[in-house]
């Protein structure tokens, strides 16, 4: 039996390959876990910032400060700046300042010489104003008093207070608030004169409003007259001194034949408006805009059910909003919104915007926070409800112990509340730092104060202290979609075209230059682009629109029209002029810019009726030049496809003129075909204007397109390149020793078995264009707004993360959103890279087996 002897190896593997063997898995391995780390920390630590968004807040059980139940009613009750101090009053006049942490009486004392018959505490004023019986009415001006005294000043045994310790003194709270300076902290309750209406029929309703022209006041007295008074301060500019004047109306209310008296009147914050409401749900609304001539101009019931009574209305801060409480608990927030003048006289309508839920017994105090949207409610049974009006949701709730009706109810600088019961008070702490966020605020449609309809709406900040937070990120995360669309729409047939071209058509040498000088472009600074985007591009682009849109049509033709006349130079000298062929494709391009500059006035009269920029804005032509933008590349498309399968089938070995012909038949039916389903469409009502197109703005997603495109290509070109060549030769070899041509073994052959790697580079691309932000920043015009017109700008995560980041507040509310929208951007490009992979891992299954 013959035996086989193998030859012992010699040669062995010498240490140090192997120490650097390991020494390099060992690098590997580190680097692939610390990635892993890094992401998992940016997850966390995003995540930590972005959770107090998401707890729950909480409100304190009520603590009883100041004096045991009597029989007296309170009318309202508040607090200073600091909290320090709370104050009543109450229904025979009676003004009282407590201590809030002690509950003590400091002060307590007639505010007006009668009890009133109407009353009225607005949000954000230091004033209140009071009607009485005898037809007349005060302003009661609530001031919060400080002094600052030395320690000399104070008495010896206060002297050693330490800082931030409250002490009452002289009835008054003091504090020390520095080294050598103590604060005494009150508050004052002073009535002015009062002014006479009425004389001799009570006012049942009164309301006050501080206008940017001076105070005003509306009142609705026993007869049922409304009366409202706008009292103007102007300076004389000889002596310097304020001089007061006033204008008053009276309107006979015809609606108290039907309804009644009334029992509240609202003065809107701008004292344009006044509200007048009845027990029964009735609201009447009076323009009140010219006092000479006050006009009825909306009537509306707030309660659907005749059975109900309303027990309770008030405005939220900036006096827009009105809340309406009734006699089951429930809650509604009603305001006005814009309406065509033919159908409401002041082009406004009252509108439900939000149902706010339902106590467990009738509403019987409201109270609006002075900064945010929130409103306190107390209930009948001692409940009491602290809701989120933009949010319309319940923030949190307690109860009175014993279940003692709630009066009044108060909400302090910090937004925690005081509770007045029957000659009691009570306090309780609320919690909630970021109550206007929630899951509806954040990605739903809200009703705004203001606006027609529920919106989406990003607007962080603005100019007015009563400004209603809008923070909405779908806006932004639909502006990160359409800048990532349109620049993929740009950017993946370029660098797709230009990878195969590169790897199955050029010449080795040819490529050797062509590839590098691409991938050159990746190394121009985002900041570089957009510069060039807003301050060169932008105004280029919006003085030639027309011509634009018509080199996206002329140029791909006269590139396809130069590729068919090259099927009509000699076989036998197309090798040798091979190198011509770029510069006849650069011709070519040439030529269709030149066209496209020619073309443009003929096709803004054809389609858009003489001028693009009005066609955009719906003040001239028809829909049919929108629709033919839109349907010409479908129609080209389909064109290509359905004539490229009756070529194989019937047209193979064709001449070079019957190829042309056909090409030229083609381009003629495809803009037939488009021509004729636009004007099937435009007289079927159908306009992309206010949809797909819109008026022009320079920056606008176009401009983004482009410029985006460029910085995303040479990321695409260069990785769908490196596939395409990276798959065997032999495989090109048996295709064309099939007799396949060049392109049908690129298409059939190389594409798809180099999927994978190729939807590899667009999902890098789409990444690149989902994070891009300078570009973005300086060339979108960043307005926050949803709609797909081309011409129209938006704004994406990371540029509104890059714009408001640094102005917000360490914590607060919109810096934890602006986190939150990172923690967004972060989930959508995991989500997108995940399923990338998913699939490019099953392309690459698939390509394994070929």
């Amino acid at each position: 039996m013959a035996t086989t002897s193998r030859k012992r190896r010699t040669r062995t593997t010498r240490p140090s390959v192997k120490v650097a063997d390991r020494v390099a898995r060992a690098v590997i391995r580190v680097g692939g876990l610390g990635t892993i780390a890094a992401v998992c920390t940016v997850f966390a630590f995003l995540l930590s910032v972005v959770w107090p968004l998401l707890r729950t807040e909480s409100l304190s059980p009520a603590r009883p400060l100041g004096a045991q139940a009597t029989a007296t009613r309170m009318l309202a009750t508040g607090a200073e700046d600091t909290g320090s101090v709370a104050w009543t009053f109450d229904s025979v006049g009676n003004f009282s300042t407590i201590d809030e942490a002690t509950g003590a009486t400091l002060s307590s004392g007639l505010a007006v010489p009668s009890a009133p018959t109407a009353f009225s505490f607005p949000p954000r004023s230091d004033r209140a104003i009071l009607g009485f019986a005898d037809g007349s009415v005060r302003l009661l001006r609530i001031q919060p008093t400080t002094q600052y005294r030395d320690p000399d000043a104070m008495p010896p045994a206060e002297r050693q207070r330490p800082r931030g310790e409250r002490f009452v003194m002289e009835g008054q709270v003091a504090e020390r608030v520095g080294v050598d300076q103590f604060a005494l902290r009150g508050v004052q309750a002073s009535a002015e004169e009062p002014l006479v209406l009425a004389p001799g029929v009570a006012i049942v309703a009164v309301d006050y409003s501080a206008t940017t022209n001076g105070p005003a006041f509306a009142s609705v007295d026993a007869q049922g007259v409304l009366r409202v008074t706008q009292v103007t301060r102007t300076q004389n500019f000889m002596t310097g001194e304020d001089e007061l004047s006033s204008e008053s109306s009276e309107l006979r209310l015809a609606a108290v034949d039907r309804h009644g008296i009334p029992r509240w009147v609202l003065l809107r914050g701008q004292a344009d408006n006044a509200f007048v409401v009845w027990e029964d749900g009735h609201v009447l609304r009076v323009d009140v805009r010219d006092l000479t001539a006050p006009k009825p101009v909306e009537e509306v019931d707030v309660l659907a059910d005749a059975g109900l009574r309303v027990t309770a209305v008030a405005f939220l801060n900036a006096k827009n909003t009105l809340v309406v409480g009734d006699s089951t608990g429930g809650l509604q927030a009603w305001f006005r919104t814009p309406a065509p003048a033919v159908e409401h006289g002041d082009g406004a309508r009252m509108a439900k915007a939000h149902d706010l839920g339902r106590g467990s017994a009738a509403v019987t105090a409201l109270a609006s926070s002075a900064r945010t949207r929130l409103l306190a409610v107390g209930h009948q049974d001692g409940s009491l409800r602290v809701v989120q009006v933009t949010a319309s949701r319940e923030v949190a709730s307690s109860r009175l112990q014993g279940g003692r009706p709630v009066d009044a109810v108060g909400m302090t600088p910090d937004d925690s509340l005081l509770l007045a019961w029957n000659g009691g008070l009570s306090a309780s702490v609320l919690d909630a730092p970021h109550s206007e966020v929630s899951w509806r605020t954040l990605f739903g449609a809200v009703f705004y104060e203001g606006y027609s309809h529920p919106e989406h709406v990003w607007q962080s900040s603005s100019g007015s202290d009563d400004f209603e937070p809008k923070l909405g990120l779908w806006p932004l995360v639909f502006g990160t979609l359409k800048a990532t669309c349109y620049t993929m729409l740009f950017a993946l047939p370029l660098a797709l075209m230009a990878a195969v071209y590169t790897s199955e058509f050029l010449r080795p040498e040819a490529r050797a230059v062509a590839k590098p000088a691409i991938e050159m472009m990746a190394s121009l600074p985002s900041v570089v682009l957009g510069f060039l985007a807003a301050l060169v591009v932008a105004p280029v682009l919006e003085r030639n629109a027309a011509g634009f849109l018509a080199a996206c049509v002329l140029v791909p033709f006269f590139v396809l029209l130069a590729a068919h006349a090259w099927a009509f130079v000699p076989r036998t000298r197309r090798h040798a002029w091979t190198p011509l062929r770029p510069l006849l494709a650069a011709l070519a391009m040439a030529i269709g810019i030149l066209s496209a500059d020619v073309a443009a006035p003929v096709m803004e009269g054809l389609l858009f009726g003489g001028d693009l920029h009005r066609w955009l804005d719906g003040k001239a032509g028809g829909a049919a030049g929108g629709w033919m933008l839109l349907l010409l590349p479908a129609s080209a498309t389909l064109v290509a496809v359905v004539g490229g399968r009756y070529g194989r089938a019937r047209g193979a070995g064709r001449s070079a003129f019957a190829s042309m012909l056909a090409f030229l038949g083609s381009t003629v039916a495809a803009v037939g075909f488009a021509a004729a389903a636009s004007l099937l469409l435009e007289a079927g009502g159908f306009d992309l204007r206010g949809a797909m197109f819109g008026t022009y703005v320079q920056r606008n997603a176009l401009v983004v397109g482009c410029m985006m495109a460029f910085a995303v290509v040479p990321v695409v070109y260069t990785i769908a390149e490196d596939a395409l060549a990276s798959i065997p030769a032999n495989l090109r070899a048996g295709s064309l020793a099939l007799g396949a041509t060049p392109w049908q073994t690129a298409v059939r052959v190389v594409i798809p078995t180099a999927t994978s790697g190729i939807f590899s580079a667009a999902m890098v691309g789409l990444g690149r264009a989902v994070g891009e932000t300078m570009i973005v920043l300086m060339a979108a015009g960043n307005t926050p707004v949803l709609d797909w017109n081309a011409f129209n700008g938006f704004r994406t995560l990371s540029a509104n993360i890059a714009v408001e980041l640094p102005e917000a507040v360490r914590g607060g509310t919109h810096y934890r959103t602006l986190f939150l929208s990172a923690f967004t951007l972060f989930l959508l490009t995991f989500v997108l890279n995940t399923a990338a992979e998913l699939v490019r891992l099953r392309f690459r299954k698939r390509a394994a087996q070929l």
